[in-house]
């Protein structure tokens, strides 16, 4: 067996504190994501090195050796995943309770990874609520330690390397690609970061014969990149990159991590802090397994207007979690890692045993819970598409069956998925005369600019330069079928208005004839480019008018009213969940100074403030029905109550020119 490295041991304990202290937000280590990148490095590395090893001995053994994989990571994983069960109806809504079943059959199944990718989207529950989110990772790490044996065993010695070399250009080619049509599937699949495991693969078999590792140590090449790549390994973590995940940094990341195993560095495996951070290391996978269920339920249980935890929450999660995972380590993994029991079909009948009952026991919670509970507030709270999932256009604007309710509609319904929630409302109020929706989700009704997030979370949509450019294509085709529309009378425009106002992460992309232009947000921007489309309306002879936001803060406000109706756990949550107007205003400053600026350059705008709010709060709940699905949506109910009480269609005829 190959002895245990120092100096790996203290790479798995900065991967695994860099990605805790991301999670959880404590000091500057704003991309530590990129944590799991060095963990998959150093997999494909060790891994790779343990089979081509026995291989080469002629005394490997696939059984054992996926037997020993399943000894070293099963049964941490499997409490892991019961405990998290057991707390799990108390902090986890309905939806987000159905959503964790899904997650506890991926965990037990290594398809987490896919499960999540299906569960990842623009109206999905977020991806810090998930408590299995975590394990995507090792999904995709057990997913490639199925498939690397039989590659290894199948294929020539002699062309180990090179089929490593190839595989990962391909598998890096289709990432590059992928993250351009496909970035979610791209983030999550296996085929697009295979080519970080390959990278520890490749490091394994560059060394794999006697003599190689001390040559390709002590070659000048490996020695003049060991200290720029530990130098790497901690700034790229503190000073995230622009842009999507995977992208550079993760692939530079992945090669400082290659060069300082290369390295192996003896003054690096005698140094203090590298045994302190290798005892991190030990513990590294119970503190990946447990860190992040107690986080996601805490962010669950959290019903603040701060969406972001207190410090007082998230110093607590981070004890919380080394505690635990002490326990674990101690108690669960190291004693079963360590135990001489071996492989039979009677411990397989019982692992099998094991991972059914688990995935039974979250769907009979959910069930238990559910029996208790006399409202359905997944329907509730369901996404308010409009007319349907189909109007949320992915393309250019082509007319639905399906988006409208009149062959000759009246009203036009352009925007972002705050246009998509007027719908129900407005098509409770015959007098519209029909309604067509023409919306995309964060691309506002503004023509030839469309918003680019600067840093794209690396688990949620990816609204990048050439996601603004379909932003512009899509409304430009939106108008083109307004012009053409003899039906057509009123437009009635909406968007949350935040990627057009937000300079510190986005920017703008305009377009000038042929040409595309990149510019920071500004009101003054904003408010000429809404002018400019509603004179190309008008030009069409149509009427006008602008839908504001409804009140926000920033806190999911349906979540907030389950919670408090339905008995859950909800901390910091602010009386019968209203919200605050003072705080609204606070967090919605440009938003409401770029309503204003319209409303004194004499544009048409339609406000919900004057309805839901008095002097201190805004009503989020009204006679029993949930005013929003969400942060900011209207729920279908919230919309159409609206729409009666507020009578949308005399609005509309009143102010619209």
């Amino acid at each position: 067996m190959t002895p245990m490295r120092t100096d790996i041991q203290a790479l798995r304990g900065v991967a695994v504190l860099m990605v805790i202290l991301y999670h959880v937000k404590i000091g500057s280590v704003e991309a530590g994501h990129l944590g799991v990148d060095v963990f998959f490095i150093i997999s494909g590395y060790l891994i790779t090195t343990l089979v081509a090893s026995g291989i080469e001995r002629h005394d490997f053994r696939l059984s054992e050796f996926y037997f020993r994989r399943a000894k070293r990571l099963l049964p941490a994983a499997y409490v892991t995943v019961l405990m998290t069960a057991l707390f799990a109806p108390w902090f986890l809504n309905q939806q987000e309770l159905q959503d964790f079943a899904l997650q506890v059959v991926g965990a037990i199944t290594f398809t987490a990874n896919i499960v999540l990718w299906k569960q990842t989207g623009y109206f999905e529950g977020a991806s810090d609520l998930k408590p299995l989110l975590h394990m995507w990772s090792l999904s995709l790490e057990e997913q490639y330690y199925m498939l690397l044996p039989a590659a290894l065993l199948l294929c020539r010695r002699t062309l180990w390397l090179s089929a490593a070399v190839a595989l990962l250009v391909i598998s890096l080619g289709l990432c590059v690609l992928g993250m351009a049509f496909k970035p979610i599937a791209t983030f999550y699949l296996l085929p697009t970061r295979a080519w970080e495991l390959l990278i520890g693969s490749m490091g394994a078999l560059l060394v794999a014969k006697p003599g190689a590792m001390d040559r390709i140590a002590g070659s000048v090449f490996v020695r003049v990149l060991f200290y720029p790549s530990i130098l790497c390994l901690l700034l790229l973590a503190m000073f995230p990159v622009r842009g999507s995940h995977p992208g550079v940094a993760a692939f530079v990341i992945c090669l400082a991590t290659l060069f300082i195993i290369l390295r192996r560095h003896m003054g690096l495996e005698r140094a203090a802090i590298t045994k302190v951070l290798a005892r991190v290391g030990d513990i590294s996978y119970s503190l990946y397994l447990v860190h992040w269920p107690i986080i996601a339920l805490t962010k669950n249980a959290w019903a603040g207007t701060d969406p972001e935890l207190p410090g007082h929450f998230r110093l607590g999660a981070l004890v919380l979690s080394f505690a635990t995972a002490y326990l674990l380590y101690r108690f669960v993994e190291d004693p079963i890692r360590r135990a001489r029991f071996r492989f039979s079909p009677r411990l397989l009948l019982k692992t099998s045993l094991a991972s059914a009952l688990l995935m039974v026991l979250a769907p009979a919670a959910i069930y238990a819970r559910s029996g208790t509970e006399s409202v359905d507030y997944r329907v509730l709270r369901r996404v308010n598409f409009g007319f349907g999932e189909a109007c949320e256009y992915g393309a250019v604007f082509s007319p639905k069956a399906a988006c409208t309710s009149s062959d000759s509609p009246k009203v036009m319904v352009w925007g972002d998925s705050y246009a998509m929630h007027l719908v129900p409302g407005l098509l409770e109020q015959h007098e519209t005369g029909g309604v067509v929706q023409a919306t995309r989700s964060v691309c506002g009704p503004f023509l030839d600019l469309g918003p680019q997030r600067l840093i794209n979370p690396e688990t949620g949509p990816v609204y990048d330069r050439a996601w603004a450019e379909r932003c512009i294509e899509f409304n430009r085709s939106v108008l083109e079928f307004i012009r053409q529309s003899k039906s057509i009378e009123t437009v009635v425009l909406s968007s949350l208005l935040s990627q057009y106002v937000d300079e510190l992460n986005w920017v703008h992309v305009m377009r000038s004839g042929e040409d595309f232009n990149v510019v920071k947000p500004s009101i003054k921007n904003s408010v000429e480019v809404l002018e400019r489309t509603a004179h190309e309306l008008r030009a069409a002879g149509k009427k006008v008018v602008l839908f504001a936001p409804p009140p926000s803060v920033g806190m999911d406000l349906s979540a907030c009213q389950e919670r408090r109706l339905s008995g859950r756990i909800a901390l910091g949550a602010p009386a019968g969940c209203v919200i605050s107007v003072d705080v609204y205003q606070g967090k919605r400053v440009s938003e409401l100074a770029l309503l204003d600026s319209l409303e004194k350059a004499a544009f048409p705008v339609i406000r919900l403030d004057p309805f839901l709010c008095n002097a201190e709060s805004c009503q989020t709940l009204i006679d029993g029905t949930l005013v929003y699905r969400d942060m900011g949506h209207l729920s279908y109910e919230g919309s159409r109550l609206l729409a009666i009480r507020m009578n949308w269609a005399a609005l509309i005829e009143q102010q619209a020119r």
